[in-house]
């Protein structure tokens, strides 16, 4: 189960707001909403900041000697556990654990998208299917891939 994880995470959020509140607090200054706004952003920063250093890590890790067909499989690995816990972490909101949205916003919009942006990608196609938008669905995924992969090409020549 990982709800002790989800506990212990939100804990330490808290923490830090309540932190950052003494601090604005000793500055004579109102916890309004450019407050909540900053530590929202501050969330999702600090989650952003762990997510590209845990998949820099593990790119680089064991993973990276993991070779298949001769392709490199440690982003697709990651690639695949990113999306795999963005939509777990989605269904757990869903079923009505309730998470601070300091902590929504860590994990989703920061750690899991630093993690991997391919999670929000398979994330939207998720929606897609949960709407039975099946072409838009093959639209967005091919247009994705050959755009993506065909302005990574784009940038890398004129980068020359």
């Amino acid at each position: 189960n990982c709800l002790p994880l989800l506990d212990m995470l939100q804990m330490i959020l808290e923490v830090k707001v309540a932190q950052l509140q003494c601090l604005l607090q000793a500055n004579h200054l109102e916890f309004g909403n450019q407050n909540r706004f900053m530590i929202k952003i501050m969330s999702i920063a600090f989650g952003g900041a762990l997510g590209s250093l845990v998949r820099y890590y593990l790119s680089n890790s064991t993973l990276k000697n993991i070779i298949f067909l001769d392709l490199p499989l440690a982003i697709l690995i990651i690639n695949i556990f990113g999306s795999f816990t963005f939509g777990f972490v989605m269904r757990i909101l869903e079923t009505n654990v309730y998470i601070t949205n300091n902590l929504k916003v860590f994990l989703t919009f920061g750690f899991l998208s630093a993690f991997t942006t391919f999670s929000a990608f398979a994330w939207e196609s998720v929606v897609l299917i949960q709407n039975e938008m099946y072409i838009k669905l093959v639209i967005y995924c091919l247009a994705s891939i050959i755009l993506s992969i065909a302005f990574c090409l784009l940038g890398y020549y004129l980068g020359r």
